[in-house]
Parts: C-alpha cells; sequence; structure tokens
C-alpha cells in the first residue's frame, strides 16, 4: 500500500493473527510477535513505522517494551499504539510516560486503526 512497515505484539495468537489479517487486507505488510522480547528484537532489524503494542505480555510489559524502543536510536521513531484492555487512569497516564503514543481500549474499531495508519503515512 504506502511502505508502511508495521509490527503487531500481542501475546493472544488469535488477536494477533486477525489484526495482521486484516491490514494485510488493507494492503499492508505486517510481522506479528507474541512477546515483548521478541518485539524488541524484532524491532532492531525492522525498524517499524508503526507498532500494535499489547501491553499485557507474558515476558515482559508492553510499558518496558515502549522504553526500550524509545531508548534505542535504531527504534525510536515509530508511533506506538498501545491496544489494551487495560483502560484505568493509571494505565494511559502510563503508557504515556513509556512513550506510547496512542491508547485504545480492545476491542478497537478498524476505522481508527485505518485513521491511525492514514494519518501515518501522511508523514
Amino acid at each position: 500500500m504506502d511502505g508502511l512497515r508495521i509490527l503487531v505484539v500481542e501475546d493472544l495468537h488469535d488477536i494477533a493473527d486477525s489484526m495482521s489479517l486484516l491490514l494485510d487486507l488493507w494492503g499492508y505488510k505486517t510481522n506479528v510477535v507474541y512477546g515483548g522480547r521478541q518485539a524488541i528484537e524484532l524491532a532492531e532489524t525492522l525498524h517499524p513505522d508503526v507498532v500494535f503494542l499489547d501491553i499485557e505480555l507474558p515476558d515482559i510489559s508492553g510499558f518496558e517494551v515502549a522504553r526500550q524502543l524509545k531508548q534505542s536510536s535504531a527504534t525510536a521513531s515509530p508511533l506506538l499504539v498501545a491496544i489494551t484492555g487495560c483502560g484505568q487512569e493509571d494505565d494511559v497516564r502510563r503508557c504515556k510516560e513509556a512513550g506510547i503514543d496512542l491508547h485504545f481500549l480492545k476491542p478497537v474499531d478498524p476505522e481508527e486503526i485505518k485513521r491511525v495508519l492514514t494519518s501515518r503515512a501522511v508523514r
């Protein structure tokens, strides 16, 4: 579609794979990982433009993934989008503190995802 490199980070395989399928149907190329450490490793070589990130991961939290991505010069610039079940005021604050740009509660309206990607492609 427009060449955006997208990384989906979600430990629930059905959710991750469904999101990847949706993005593929829209013409995007996506990579999927099911854990935080995998996300950090892949991001070092993929240099994603957008990372859709779950917060509650089995190995390290999405907050920690975001912090590590923002600290590395190789991965400091992607748009970080939390897609999570964590929606308390404290969760939103912690997302901002970790460097996450946008916060969405599951389930997310696909049109919201499309708007995020369209706005990123325009940059």
